[in-house]
């Protein structure tokens, strides 16, 4: 079938003219420079808690052994913590599969790889956020593949491949340890490589596809999410361009056999998941913690917004407003973009939206807090955005559109670059959820030479991945006690400032009796103890009551 250019699409008549030599230099140029950035400064943004436990995992060791070895009353160093982001000798392949089955939610692929990549000389957890700095580059080739297949040629897939290139949020994942800009690059070929089946279909194109969806499943398991939407995109297509119905019975066996042969190829993972069910409600059951109706509208326009505008770890209320033209241009996309592509977009939109708000006010919970479950739903609204401007920028020599179209891309452009030089300046930033502030605990407890931090364990595994993203920062001098279970903790004597992680209720008595306990740097799982003073020339007292 003849693919449709993007600028006839939009403008609808042969007026319409394309950019000149000179955009498409400039577009390519700044797409390669802020692409590079992915590559760069893998270590600049601390290690949280998700990104310690990728690398636990990745070598082999066991959540029981490293408690067992934290909540031991014994005084630990710093280094003591960090060599379980290290390899041991005594941790091969087979120990480090037993620990991606563990956690059957998450599909093992960027695993497998990452592994691989720590046999590079560089730092483990640089070279586990190579591998997503890698997948974070390729990104940006195959959104310029899914638009050129999508929508034909035209400015709209070189703008596509503009906006996420300069995207904060693109920037954020395509740095951070796990797994989630392989997910959105398989989901961007898969769904480019389905497109190019329907339009040629050869063989090859087909093998492609379902090798594309096979790894895709093996990188996300919401990427099965997919599979309906290119079951829609299939029928959409044939729709629009009135095959015969021989052709569609054609596609969709070809189809079904593409799907048939991934999901096999899927299935040892699947029985994986399958048998540690238990386990996948233990370890999600934090999702099911009910947030208001203001928190779940501000998180969704904070993720929104952040396509485009992240200038402050801080999340600004002022940055939705560049919700207001985008709400302008996705009405124009479904008004004026091609059907099967206008659907897949919308489509996909759709389902990843769905799946994480939709419990969330059906059943309560806080999925709506974190980004990273709804990234295919934002990489659609680039999509659709670029696909806007691509046909504004193709408008005629001279007319509003056109310059308003160049206008709208330079603003997004500059919004996103800039935003992408705060967050390479910065040493933290909010996608590192709550460890944010855990280079801000590290500082306090740097600035005393007798500082102990103490924890007690949890079933979370909270303590245990805060204590080690806090050793990466910790200075030699600090020594970190882990209170063991059973029994009244007995708090080592001989430091002076102290700071205390989810303590238990028996610790944190003990601790209120040397000073009062308060939030440290805002956080909610760190606190610090500070001592009170009983009179002008007396020393610190340590049995005085909490105060208010």
């Amino acid at each position: 079938m003849e693919r449709p250019s993007a600028s006839t699409s939009v403008a609808g008549r042969a007026t319409a003219s394309t950019p000149g030599v000179v955009f498409y230099v400039v577009v390519a140029l700044v797409v390669l420079a802020t692409t590079a950035v992915r590559l760069f400064g893998l270590d600049h943004l601390l290690v949280w808690h998700d990104e310690v436990f990728t690398l636990i995992r990745v070598f082999g060791y066991t959540p029981s052994e490293i408690q067992a070895h934290l909540f031991s009353d014994t005084l630990l160093t710093p280094a003591d913590l960090l060599r379980y982001q290290m390899p041991d000798p005594g941790h091969g392949w087979a120990d480090a599969m037993a620990a991606f089955a563990s956690h059957p939610e998450h599909a093992p692929l960027y695993y497998i790889l990452t592994r691989l990549a720590t046999d590079l000389p560089v730092e483990p957890i640089v070279a586990a956020r190579g591998v997503s700095a890698l997948f974070g580059v390729l990104l940006v080739p195959a959104t310029y593949w899914l638009m050129r297949e999508l929508f034909g040629r035209g400015p709209a897939p070189w703008i596509a491949a503009l906006l996420v290139a300069c995207s904060p949020l693109d920037l954020l994942y395509a740095q951070e340890a796990r797994q989630y800009a392989l997910w959105m690059c398989m989901i961007l070929v898969s769904s480019a490589a389905l497109a190019r089946a329907l339009r040629d279909d050869r063989k090859g194109d087909w093998w492609l596809y379902g090798i594309a969806v096979a790894l895709g499943c093996y990188s996300h398991l919401l990427f099965a999410l997919m599979i309906p939407v290119h079951g829609l995109f299939v029928l959409v297509s044939y729709a629009e361009h009135r095959r015969a119905f021989a052709d569609l019975k054609r596609l969709a066996v070809r189809w079904s056999i593409a799907i048939l042969g991934a999901v096999l190829a899927f299935s040892p993972w699947l029985l994986v998941f399958l048998t540690g069910r238990d386990q996948v409600d233990q370890f999600t059951a934090w999702m099911l913690r009910p947030i208001g109706l203001s928190d779940i509208f501000l998180a969704w326009v904070g993720h929104l917004s952040s396509a485009f505008v992240d200038f402050s770890p801080e999340a600004e209320p002022w940055w939705g407003l560049i919700l207001i033209p985008l709400v302008w241009a996705l009405w124009r996309f479904l008004l004026r973009a091609p059907r099967a592509g206008m659907w897949f977009l919308v489509a996909t939109f759709g389902v990843y939206v769905a799946i994480v708000l939709g419990p969330d006010l059906l059943l309560g919970g806080s999925r709506s807090l974190h980004v990273r479950y709804a990234l295919p739903a934002i990489l659609a609204i680039q999509l659709m955005v670029a696909w806007v401007l691509g046909g504004l920028v193709a408008a005629p020599v001279g007319t509003r559109a056109r310059t308003s179209g160049i206008l709208l891309l330079v603003s997004l452009v500059m919004l996103g670059g800039l935003s992408e030089l705060q967050i390479m300046r910065a040493s933290t930033w909010s996608s590192k959820n709550f460890s944010a502030r855990n280079l801000e605990v590290a500082q306090v407890a740097n600035a005393d030479a007798r500082t102990l931090v103490l924890a007690s364990d949890n079933s979370s595994g909270v303590a245990s991945g805060e204590l080690i993203s806090l050793a990466y920062h910790l200075a030699l001098q600090v020594r970190i006690w882990g209170e063991s279970r059973g029994g009244m903790p007995v708090i080592p004597s001989g430091f002076g400032r102290m700071i205390a992680l989810t303590p238990t209720e028996a610790l944190l008595h003990q601790l209120e009796r040397q000073g009062r306990v308060v939030p440290l740097a805002g956080t909610w799982q760190w606190l610090i103890v500070e001592p009170v003073a009983e009179a002008a020339n007396e020393g610190l007292q340590s049995d005085r009551p909490k105060g208010d």
